[in-house]
């Protein structure tokens, strides 16, 4: 029997054109995403700014104000400075301790009143130098955390009320040069199960330097075996140990009780794990365009990259 015959295009071809304005399509919504995205932030802008007034603003550092280098840029210190001149509430939020905090921002933002420390294991009044309130994690689950983690290939250290400590032996693990910007050679101790044991430290937070990016992520895929401690991601590579009841989002709360403001009248930018809890509690939020997609899920716009001060434009959009 002969073959059928069609006039015109043959099906094969059709299919093919097809085939290729489908791709073409999805060609050019990739290469739009980024300009839609802004579309989106901008039109967000115009629609809320007149109507929400922000009367504080909770803000990550690595990642969110900090350039990778760790550095901050002038216009940034700028945008936060007018910040503060407003009378907006400027509260740093940051897994660090407040000793990082204060070189990188605090010193150089005058008027800050309030930081949210340790990923929110310590809310801090920085002009009183005291705590507002602290959720750490008790010192036998700390030790139990140390146990587990000393297993593997990492380096662990912890965030105390007392500063951060770490035991003896960093300079041997190449971390140094990996993180140049954290100083290895302070807060050293020969072990720091005893030292947790008999020092009478408070801990705030842990934390794992682990050696390799494919067992962190393992770990984080095992997840803590110790209830009441969560692990978090916070970079390639390093993994918090925090209390279940420690987050930014609480100390946000607390805070934000204290002050009588409401969430609603909260901006939130953040770019890691540990920010998503802030973002879902604050009014407005924002994730950094740098930021992984289940923290970008978390927030209500996405801003710019943080090596082009995303979260400073952000921040001028829509409180200056």
């Amino acid at each position: 029997m002969g073959g059928v015959q069609s006039g015109g295009m043959g099906f094969d071809t059709r299919i093919d054109t097809f085939m290729g304005e489908i791709c073409a399509i999805l060609k050019i919504r990739c290469q739009d995403q980024d300009q839609a995205q802004e579309d989106l932030l901008q039109e967000g802008i115009n629609m809320h700014s007149e109507k929400t007034t922000i009367r504080l603003v909770a803000v990550d550092m690595d990642g969110t104000l900090l350039h990778d280098d760790k550095s901050i840029s002038d216009y940034t210190l700028d945008v936060l400075r007018r910040i503060v001149k407003k009378g907006v509430i400027l509260v740093p939020a940051s897994g660090r301790p407040i000793g990082g905090m204060k070189e990188a921002v605090l010193n150089n933002v005058d008027g800050i009143q309030y930081a949210i420390c340790s990923n929110g294991a310590m809310l801090m009044d920085v002009q009183k130098e005291k705590s507002i309130s602290e959720t750490g994690i008790p010192t036998e689950k700390a030790l139990k955390a140390l146990a587990y983690l000393e297993q593997f290939p990492v380096a662990v250290y912890v965030h105390t009320d007392k500063g951060t400590f770490r035991a003896e032996g960093w300079e041997k693990t190449g971390l140094s040069e990996k993180y140049p910007y954290i100083r290895f050679s302070e807060g050293n101790v020969k072990n720091l199960g005893e030292f947790l044991k008999t020092s009478g430290v408070n801990v705030m937070k842990m934390g794992a330097f682990v050696l390799t990016d494919e067992l962190a992520q393992k770990l984080l895929e095992k997840g803590s075996p110790i209830p009441g401690i969560a692990f978090l991601r916070t970079g390639d590579g390093i993994i918090e140990l925090n209390s279940t009841n420690a987050s930014k989002g609480n100390a946000l709360y607390i805070l934000c009780e204290k002050l009588g403001i409401q969430l609603e009248n909260v901006l939130a930018i953040g770019d890691n794990e540990n920010d998503i809890s802030m973002l879902q509690a604050a009014g407005i939020s924002a994730a950094m365009r740098n930021a992984e997609d289940d923290v970008k899920q978390a927030a209500k716009f996405v801003a710019g990259n943080n090596e082009e001060d995303g979260a400073a434009h952000f921040l001028e959009e829509w409180v200056l």
